[in-house]
């Protein structure tokens, strides 16, 4: 039997193909740079593609699927349920939930160490944070912090204090982490829920709600050195990855205003959907994400010129929002 000239290519080709379609789409899908998206009323999990700003996926994700962080290995995603204790784990990677781990009685939010060892989740209504060591998904015990309605944590650069935002007491826990003790109480302003850290680690911004402002706090004493007054009232927070501005939605306003650091001057006020929410940027420092929970939409905007590019549909109640860096290329083995 004689062969056309050319055929181990065609063999070839067709093997991949094969191969694409036995893995299916998904597989292609995660060598890309992602943006997920929960969408709290209806209990699933959006997955976007940055490259066609699209939704290429809509996944089940547990009863109120809530908040979102990225792991420090820039892989795995942890989904907060209000109301469970246990918080499920996300592949980006491969598309689907992989396990669950216990984080505390009524976890809401966390924030990783900067090695990645540890999580550290804020429990809302037992006024306490939870350490969970990430590699056996052990509890290591509790922190009492000393505040009232802790809803957001941020922890230092060094990895040594985080602060803990609460929202009744109208103050920031400073804790000590090795210590697991609080070690002060920065007053600031009723309904906080925003914080972030200048690039540096030399200042804290914290959203003062009904104050309809932030604090600039300086971490070298814990002092608040200068309050910047707000069209209306704050909600998260975020510092652009160039450091340069600070993004601050205003879901009253239906807005993000775009703050100039280290002058604090507002360069942008730029409209939104309905009830803007949280805020994701990509790593390049390009786009940031905006997750609009009434309108049920992600909203797109250039980072650097703070204008909206577009807005994506995703679903009702869109609320937490993560980036997922594209994963590094495999290398490709050669033959000796």
């Amino acid at each position: 039997m004689r062969f056309r000239p050319g055929w181990k290519r065609m063999v070839l080709a067709a093997t991949a193909l094969a191969a694409w379609v036995a893995w299916g789409p998904e597989s292609a899908r995660a060598a890309e740079e992602l943006i997920l998206v929960t969408n709290t009323r209806e209990s699933t999990l959006s997955v976007i593609s940055r490259e066609t700003g699209k939704v290429i996926r809509t996944l089940p994700a547990g009863p109120k699927a809530n908040r979102l962080a990225l792991s420090p290995d820039k892989r795995h995603v942890y989904v907060i349920n209000d109301g469970r204790s246990e918080v499920r784990i996300f592949d980006a990677h491969e598309l689907r939930f992989v396990k669950s781990v216990r984080a505390g009685r009524d976890p809401y939010n966390l924030a990783f160490s900067p090695d990645g060892k540890y999580a550290y989740f804020v429990n809302t209504y037992s006024d306490n944070v939870t350490i969970l060591e990430v590699a056996t998904g052990r509890l290591l015990g509790l922190i009492e912090h000393g505040g009232n309605n802790p809803v957001n944590i941020k922890v230092s650069p060094d990895g040594k204090l985080a602060y803990v935002a609460n929202e009744l007491s109208e103050d920031v826990s400073v804790v000590d982490l090795p210590a697991r003790k609080p070690i002060k109480q920065i007053e600031a302003g009723h309904y906080i829920e925003g914080l972030d850290f200048s690039r540096d680690g030399k200042r804290l911004y914290i959203m003062n709600g009904e104050r309809q402002s932030y604090s600039v706090v300086d971490t070298s004493n814990h002092q608040v050195v200068r309050t910047i007054k707000l069209q209306d009232e704050p909600h998260d927070a975020l510092v652009t990855p160039d450091g340069r501005f600070l993004y601050i939605t205003l879901p009253h306003k239906n807005a993000v205003a775009v703050h100039s650091l280290p002058d604090h001057k507002e360069v942008a006020h730029v409209k939104q959907g309905s009830r803007p929410d949280l805020i994701a940027f990509t790593p390049d420092g390009a786009l940031a994400y905006i997750s609009n929970r009434d309108s049920k939409e992600v909203w797109v905007m250039d980072a650097r010129k703070h204008v909206n590019l577009r807005k994506i549909r995703t679903g009702n109640g869109a609320h937490g929002v993560v980036v997922v860096p594209a994963p590094a290329p495999k290398p490709i083995a050669h033959r000796q």
